[in-house]
Parts: C-alpha cells; sequence; structure tokens
C-alpha cells in the first residue's frame, strides 16, 4: 500500500480551521453573554446589596473589620466594575447601565475607607450610605424593568 499524498490546495490549512471555529464560538458565546445582561446585570445587584448589608452587620456589631479582611468588600465591587466596562462596549446608551454606574460609585463609597466600620459613627454613615445604594439599586431595577418592557 502506498502513502496517500495530500493536495495543499484541496485541503484548507489548520490556522485558517482554527480562525473559523474560533469566531463561530466567539460568536456564539458572545451572544450568550449579551442575551444574559439582565441576568448578570441583577447578579451584581444582589451581591453588592448583600455585602453592603454585611458591612452594616459588622458595624452594628461594632466590631469593626481588620484590614487583612477587606479586600473581601472590595472584591465584589471590581468583579461589577469589570462587568459594566464589558457591556459598555456592546451597549453603551442603556439606562441600567448608566444607572449601575451610580451603584458602582455608591457602593465604592462604602468601602473606599477599610477604617469606616471601626468608627464610633460607622453604624449610622453606613445606614445613610447603604441607603443611598439601596436607592440606586431601585433605580438601576426600574430601567432593567423598563428595557425588557420596551
Amino acid at each position: 500500500m502506498g502513502r496517500v499524498k495530500l493536495n495543499r490546495r484541496s485541503n484548507p490549512p489548520i490556522a485558517a480551521i482554527l480562525v473559523v471555529l474560533v469566531t463561530v464560538a466567539s460568536a456564539a458565546f458572545g451572544g450568550c453573554y449579551w442575551s444574559r445582561y439582565p441576568e448578570l446585570m441583577e447578579t451584581h445587584l444582589v451581591l453588592l446589596d448583600e455585602f453592603a448589608a454585611k458591612l452594616d452587620d459588622v458595624a452594628r456589631s461594632e466590631r469593626g473589620v481588620p484590614v487583612e479582611s477587606w479586600p473581601e468588600f472590595i472584591y465584589p465591587l471590581e468583579r461589577a466594575r469589570d462587568f459594566a466596562r464589558i457591556a459598555a462596549q456592546r451597549y453603551p446608551d442603556l439606562g441600567s447601565l448608566r444607572a449601575f454606574r451610580v451603584v458602582l460609585k455608591r457602593y465604592g463609597a462604602l468601602v473606599d475607607d477599610p477604617g469606616l466600620a471601626g468608627r464610633p459613627d460607622a453604624s449610622r454613615e453606613i445606614a445613610r450610605r447603604r441607603e443611598a445604594l439601596a436607592e440606586a439599586i431601585a433605580e438601576t431595577r426600574r430601567e432593567l424593568d423598563r428595557e425588557a418592557n420596551a
């Protein structure tokens, strides 16, 4: 039995096949990401609200938060900012994204000072900031509802 010779002209190069596969996969998975925008947004809203509540609980207990534990409160903000940055590439003019940026700013005000939870007025100040955050979260949800019903 002889060797089979491949005719390079009739067989597409592997690199071209890989490019096509990557392009198709990106389109398919990218579409899934964008179709899940409202769900992903809601996930970030819930997480930011839960971590704000946890910070409020810590302040009410007057325990404070050890500096080495502070990244636990920063991490959800970093992920939410990444989401907003990525979403802005596709939906720069969405009202929900504009409202979400206010949420990020207000949550940021809660976690910008690691010493906040240990201050004498921590409970009152965190409650005030949480109220502002809750208003921004509610507005973001109203915008998501408007977009879903448009």
